[in-house]
């Protein structure tokens, strides 16, 4: 068993980002106390300085590139992690996050990133681990509502026209708008049965959604397929499909839905057992604690961990810098479109 416990000092956990990563953020967790703070309109002073009156031991911050280097150097706690969601192409972005990440920086001790290898730009950078953004399967506990008829499409990944007109000939059909609001696509994944993605990108790479339905129990049909690494099964808890055969999927889900149960549940279950955003930011923190400094972190650790730990370090060597990589987690190596990008950056 992994041993993930943190420091007894470690009582309050500050997640800051754009609202649009409030979902990914557990609302609730048994290892500490947490709180999301969302920059409202690139307002991070005032978002930095509400997470530090609230007395954050540690702070998590979605998209660190965006954080100059003196409200870098205000992230409240003794331990702070910049997310980086996305891949990073701007020369801007990976020059600053040089500025304000790394030991002895008044800034982030560590990063994540969602590729492995990493870029050799990023391969300078203290990137701790390689991890997607989970998924905060709390909010929604219930299982798979396996009774829901409704298909729904993201208008940003849809498929071709004519496969449209032919999805919705097989059942109701719901087209997601790209400006939904997080309530809005809530609401459009709790009343559908199965969502159809479209996409030339590797499914989660700049997108939620498909992780987002697959924590709900949707039915996912995809022309794409998910980071290898990542360990999301073709056909076992997701279905991949090209052109008609897409089509014929949906038919066969709409004349025989039983035949897709156990894909559906299965999907369900994977996320909470790989993606829950509380175990997923538990690891994270121990992992950042852990290599920061291996001996203060063990004699931190409640009454009786230090000897379960004990020979987690035996024969190990651990030096400055070195990655901590959940083997779990961690994408492949891939060349991309940026086409699609901006539903993570706007």
């Amino acid at each position: 068993m992994r041993i993930t416990s943190l420091p007894s000092s470690l009582q309050r956990v500050a997640f800051l980002g754009r609202p649009l990563f409030e979902s990914h953020v557990p609302l609730s967790a048994k290892w500490a106390q947490t709180r999301f703070f969302a920059v409202e309109s690139e307002r991070w002073g005032d978002t930095i300085d509400a997470a530090r009156q609230w007395g954050a031991d540690a702070s998590i911050v979605f998209r660190p590139q965006d954080v100059t280097p003196d409200l870098a150097a205000l992230v409240p706690g003794t331990m702070r992690v910049g997310v980086i969601p996305t891949p990073v192409f701007a020369q801007a972005e990976l020059a600053r996050l040089a500025l304000i990440s790394g030991p002895g920086v008044e800034g982030f001790r560590w990063l994540t990133y969602l590729d492995s290898p990493l870029p050799a730009e990023m391969a300078r950078l203290p990137v701790l681990q390689t991890m997607p953004l989970p998924v905060d399967t709390a909010r929604f506990v219930a299982g798979p509502r396996l009774e829901q008829r409704r298909l729904l499409v993201a208008d940003w990944a849809r498929p071709a026209p004519g496969l449209m007109a032919r999805l919705r000939q097989l059942a109701p059909l719901e087209v997601l708008p790209s400006d939904a609001s997080l309530a809005q696509i809530s609401a459009a994944l709790d009343s559908a049965g199965v969502l159809i993605y479209s996409s030339k990108d590797l499914l989660g790479r700049f997108d939620a959604l498909p992780l987002r339905a697959l924590a709900r129990g949707l039915l996912l049909i995809s022309d794409s397929t998910f980071l290898s690494d990542w360990y999301i099964e073709q056909e076992d808890e997701y279905l991949t499909r090209h052109g008609d055969l897409m089509v014929q999927a949906v038919d066969e889900w709409v004349r025989m839905p039983e035949l897709f149960k156990a894909v559906r549940i299965r999907a369900w279950q994977k996320m909470r057992e790989a993606f829950d955003a509380s175990a997923c930011f538990q690891r994270m923190l121990h992992d950042a604690h852990l290599l920061a400094n291996p001996l203060k972190h063990l004699a931190t650790l409640p009454r009786g961990e230090d000897a379960a730990a004990a020979p987690v370090l035996a024969g190990m060597r651990v030096s400055e810098g070195t990655p901590s990589i959940d083997s779990r987690l961690v994408p492949p190596p891939g060349s991309f479109s940026s086409e699609s990008q901006g539903r993570w950056s706007r």
